[in-house]
């Protein structure tokens, strides 16, 4: 794809921050285990948070959506049994004052982490749906590696990516499936939708018989998984910014009335532009956790919209 040399709106993002503040709500498909929610005091999830990627090819992996939170990571091995505990015995020599044992520690440090320290993981599985050469896969790497190919390689099957970001002293970790939009991939649309916290029903704003088409793949989606969030997600719109008023504003209303029957929150994004690809899982981050976001919403056509709040 073409970057286009004209000014495109939105195309910069400002540091917008997601306020954890009801982190106790936990309502995912599958149950974490209890007592390890996010702290409510873990202030804000910015775009300086530190991250890890991991890039994954296969249509027969499998892992759970929702792992639950568990004491260590396993991908950053850390001891949590200390070699060796601090002595707290006299020592065997003489000190300058016979009346007084000196303790003397052993010079090994404990490796130890105390409760606060300790790391705990969870893992949200992210679907991505839509007909063929849309985005979906330049919209997984830009999230996931920062980079932007404007070589398209068709995705065959499904494509499997992570992200982990760190807050405090949880690690979030984003499993993005995508799957390939040819009509012979559907039938592995169950690897991709089942216990998926969101499911992200993609269509190029180019392309309007991409957005008819999400009515199929949103009846099949939710045949899968009743319980996941969806999320109607505009493509290309460095592209679609240039239409006619006229074309934009049809496609925008018919979005919009499609979000609205999906329940579903609508963002027009751009891969290529980096426009609304961080606010997406910031956002998906927010609802599956029932926390406050306070990314501002874009309402008004010729702009990306960014519509989450009242779904």
């Amino acid at each position: 794809m073409d970057t286009p040399q004209s000014y495109v709106p939105g195309a910069s993002e400002p540091s917008d921050q997601l306020e954890l503040e009801r982190a106790q709500s936990m309502d995912l498909p599958t149950p974490a285990q209890p007592g390890m929610a996010v702290s409510a005091d873990e202030a804000t999830i910015a775009n300086g948070y530190s991250s890890d990627s991991r890039a994954h090819y296969s249509s027969h992996e499998f892992h759970s959506p929702a792992r639950g939170y568990h004491s260590q990571d396993g991908d950053a091995p850390r001891s949590n049994h200390p070699s060796q505990l601090p002595s707290s015995r006299p020592s065997s020599g003489h000190s300058n004052h016979p009346d007084r044992l000196v303790s003397q520690p052993s010079q090994e440090v404990s490796h130890k982490q105390t409760p606060s320290q300790a790391k705990n993981s969870v893992v949200i599985k992210v679907g991505m749906v839509g007909d063929a050469q849309i985005g979906k896969t330049s919209l997984m790497v830009k999230y996931v590696e920062g980079s932007w190919d404007e070589d398209y390689i068709q995705t065959l099957g499904v494509n499997f990516m992570e992200k982990t970001i760190s807050i405090r002293n949880t690690e979030i970790t984003f499993s993005i499936w995508d799957l390939g939009g040819q009509r012979e991939f559907v039938n592995m649309l169950p690897l991709v939708c089942n216990d998926a916290v969101a499911i992200l029903f993609m269509f190029d704003l180019t392309r309007k018989s991409t957005l008819n088409s999400i009515k199929e793949w949103y009846r099949q989606g939710r045949g899968f998984n009743k319980t996941a969030i969806p999320f109607l997600i505009g493509t290309k719109y460095d592209h679609f910014v240039n239409f006619p008023r006229e074309d934009q504003e049809e496609i925008s209303i018919q979005a919009k009335r499609f979000a609205k029957a999906m329940k579903a929150s609508l963002i027009f994004s751009s891969t290529s532009h980096s426009i609304n690809v961080q606010k997406i899982f910031k956002i998906v981050l927010a609802k599956a956790f029932d926390l406050k976001c306070t990314i501002p919403e874009i309402e008004n056509i010729g702009e990306p919209l960014l519509l989450y709040k009242n779904v």
